[in-house]
């Protein structure tokens, strides 16, 4: 904890430091000159803003002084101008002219004055600071006065102005408030705070007439109408005033009225910073920024001082826009300096830094140094404590041969490994990766490995939750992943190389982790067969006990039933009785010699030792007589048997007594599983060899054929095209297989869960031999159930 604080406090200096000498510069005024350019600065940028259009000015300029002679004029004069603009009937008429000096026309004047009832005069200050008045006949003729004293700055501009000075009301305040008295309010300002000048643009901006045109009745009077007419001189060389867009040549005395007085008509003002700004501006600009940097590498520090500055630019110039002023220069310089001096300071600890990684270094490898010698060339003799830079210097490029040689003897034997490795720092940062994990992951050194991975090899929450967890518990379980045909095995491992602790920190941090990727396919391939070889030791288990439990039922079945029967008929008292004892043996003795036979069948079939005799055969004779019994045996059952053979049928290249066992089989197997009142269709075909019907496909879903259920037993006009396969399918309705089923229906001893609800029992070999009958006769055999139906459809090769 204490060395956070420390470390912290070292982040913190360089802009604590900055910040304080920039508080002492601001209360000694030594960027007042920056402030001011920037002042005007921000006035060109924005632009100039229009005038009142209550607001007119009467310009005594260069013209009217060439008209009527020399300035000043006699007050004769000022009462023509009074005497037309109370024709006007402007709101207010304001002299920004100083009338302190008694004449002979003052009576005059001060009749017109009274007569337009609405005039305002201005007063000023002496060189000895006494307050100029206008002659008291003339004062007492007016409405208001006000003083025209100017706060220049060292540069000569003006900006801001008191609005009472020594109890006395400025020129434009008294503006404002006699025109709320004659003509309409206008909200006035705090009279204890300076009013902030907002200029609108250069001065011949500002509507003006000459006062010669005016008194020439030159000036329609409806222009002067509700005007507020400012009086004033404007010539050259008289009363100059520079402003913000006017420096050479400046512009007049009066502007500075006629924007005082539009900014109190328009309330747009400027706004100055208050003391909580510069406070803030401080923290942020010095403290602030420089604990941010001293995070950063060299080029960020750069990105983020230069966002900085011209984040501040911008927000000061969009505050400018609403009159809102906020010092420019001073955060810039601020905010350059902090970043200098954290620069600075960075550096200066990085090179602090350095020495001591050095001295650890040396305090680490020195003993295993083998130097250059003198006489022998190479020599394990260490190298001597330093005693300056030049021999730091020695210290430091004798470690990095050192270390130069161990990294490249290391390099090589990474690249000479089989697997991947990549080493990067807690940023990503990859510094090292061989070979084969450059072609595996296409990354290389400099590379962010997370962008390596995510997404192809980890999910982004994968990689995070590992980095969390070797960051902190300093083990992360491998990944195995499939890319393609190929599985690898992807570790994290925690990476400590020493160089950022001393040599005697029994347990330093993590410095960064090392990446480490294996080819495992061929490892997969083995953990796969061995799993297959499981899994057919299982089935083949399975069999067995299929088989012992089928065989020991099916046959403990019937021997207790002919023991039964033997028992009885030796105690039967009828030849009746004695007969009906007799059929029982007689029929357990063939169910004992049916199984026997399928097993001794199927494992012939299976080991191909059961020989198959072609012969042709003639369907349409043929089928008939082995679908005969099944008509019986569906009508007992309440079911209905169709048969349709498309005729004529082309002779057929087969074995006899293994075709009639898969028919016999397959209705067997229909006939035991239709419910009562449901239908069992046969249909007999000929139809083309396709790759769909000359493959076996075992246990597939496949679509199901139309139900012809209406059609009649035999159909002899239907067409027989060109065929060379016979489709032999047999459907029966009212019952399906499950799809999860549907693979491991042609196994040997497989019956299906709670798929014989009527008890009529089975081996479960049925299914089995038949697909084993039909590959052996060269055909295929598939099988498809949905929509409350189930359809076996076999294809044989109608030639051999």
């Amino acid at each position: 904890m204490i060395w956070r604080i420390g470390e912290l406090g070292w982040r913190l200096l360089p802009g604590g430091l900055v910040s304080l000498a920039f508080a002492i510069l601001l209360n000694v005024g030594v960027l007042q000159p920056l402030e001011q350019i920037a002042y005007t600065t921000l006035f060109w940028a924005r632009g100039e803003r229009p005038w009142d259009s209550r607001l007119v000015m009467v310009a005594i300029d260069d013209a009217s002084i060439r008209r009527l002679g020399r300035f000043p004029w006699s007050r004769q004069r000022y009462v023509e101008l009074l005497n037309v603009l109370t024709e006007a009937d402007p709101s207010l008429v304001v002299f920004n002219l100083i009338w302190s000096e008694p004449s002979p026309d003052d009576p005059a004047l001060a009749k017109a004055i009274i007569r337009s009832g609405r005039v305002v005069l201005a007063q000023g200050l002496d060189n000895t600071g006494l307050p100029l008045l206008p002659v008291p006949g003339l004062q007492a003729s007016a409405i208001a006065s006000g003083h025209i004293l100017k706060q220049q700055d060292t540069d000569g501009l003006t900006r801001k102005i008191d609005l009472y000075h020594h109890g006395e009301p400025s020129l434009g305040f008294s503006v404002i408030r006699a025109y709320t008295l004659v003509q309409a309010s206008v909200p006035l300002p705090r009279l204890n705070r300076p009013l902030w000048l907002n200029w609108m643009g250069q001065a011949q901006t500002l509507p003006r007439y000459s006062f010669i045109d005016v008194i020439e009745g030159k000036v329609p009077t409806q222009s002067l109408k509700d005007k507020i007419v400012l009086v004033g001189v404007t010539a050259a060389g008289i009363d100059p005033l520079p402003t913000p867009y006017d420096r050479n040549p400046p512009a007049s005395g009066v502007y500075l009225q006629a924007t005082v007085i539009n900014n109190l008509l328009q309330q747009n003002s400027l706004h100055p910073p208050a003391l909580a700004w510069f406070i803030l501006i401080l923290l942020i600009g010095g403290p602030g920024l420089s604990l941010l940097l001293s995070y950063q590498r060299e080029e960020r520090q750069v990105l983020i001082w230069v966002a900085f500055c011209v984040g501040w630019c911008f927000l000061a110039f969009s505050l400018f826009l609403a009159t809102y002023w906020l010092p420019l220069a001073f955060p810039l310089c601020l905010m350059t300096t902090t970043a200098g001096a954290t620069f600075v300071s960075t550096r200066l600890r990085i090179g602090a830094l350095l020495r001591q990684q050095v001295q650890q270094l040396w305090q680490l490898y020195r003993q295993d140094l083998v130097v250059p010698s003198l006489n022998s060339g190479l020599s394990a003799r260490p190298l001597p404590q330093p005693t300056s830079s030049v021999q730091s210097a020695a210290q430091l490029a004798a470690l990095a041969d050192q270390l130069g040689r161990s990294q490249a003897t290391q390099a090589a034997i990474a690249r000479s490994l089989s697997i991947g490795l990549v080493a990067a720092d807690w940023d990503g940062l990859v510094w090292f990766a061989n070979p084969v994990a450059s072609d595996w992951l296409s990354v290389q050194v400099g590379d962010d490995l997370m962008t390596c991975l995510v997404p192809l090899w980890l999910t982004e929450e994968e990689w995070q939750t590992d980095f969390q967890t070797l960051r902190w518990q300093g083990s992360v379980p491998p990944h195995e992943l499939q890319q393609g045909d190929r599985w690898y095995a992807l570790k994290l491992e925690p990476l400590n190389y020493g160089s950022s602790q001393s040599w005697a920190t029994p347990s330093p941090p993590l410095d960064g982790l090392l990446m480490v990727l294996e080819d495992i396919t061929t490892q997969k391939q083995a953990e796969a067969a061995l799993e297959r070889q499981v899994n057919e030791l299982q089935r083949v288990a399975q069999l067995k006990d299929d088989f012992l439990s089928t065989v020991s039922h099916e046959l403990r079945s019937p021997m207790a039933n002919m023991k039964m029967a033997i028992e009885l008929l030796k105690i039967a008292r009828s030849s009746e009785a004695s007969q009906r004892y007799l059929t029982i043996l007689e029929t357990e003795c063939s169910r004992k010699i049916e199984l026997i036979d399928d097993l001794l069948d199927l494992q012939r079939l299976e080991v191909g030792a059961q020989a198959a005799h072609f012969s042709e055969i003639d369907l349409e004779s043929w089928l008939p007589p082995i679908f005969a019994p099944f008509y019986e045996r569906t009508e007992n059952q309440q079911q209905t048997l169709w048969v349709e053979l498309s005729t004529p049928l082309p002779p057929l290249v087969s074995d006899r007594a293994s075709l009639e066992r898969v028919v016999v089989e397959l209705l067997n197997n229909a006939c035991k599983y239709t419910p009562s009142g449901e239908t069992i269709q046969v249909t007999v075909r000929t139809c083309p060899a396709t790759p769909e019907t000359g493959q076996a496909t075992d246990g597939q879903r496949l679509p199901l054929p139309p139900a012809e259920s209406s059609l009649p037993s035999t159909s002899p006009d239907l067409p027989a095209p060109v065929q060379s396969l016979l489709q032999f399918s047999i459907t029966n309705t009212g019952t399906e297989i499950p799809e999860e089923e549907l693979p491991r229906i042609f196994e040997k001893f497989y019956r299906i869960p709670n798929a014989d609800p009527w008890r009529r029992g089975g081996t479960g070999l049925g299914l089995a031999l038949v697909k084993k009958l039909v590959e052996s006769l060269g055909g295929t055999i598939q099988v498809s159930s949905g929509s409350g139906q189930t359809c076996f459809t076999v294809y044989l090769p109608l030639e051999r």
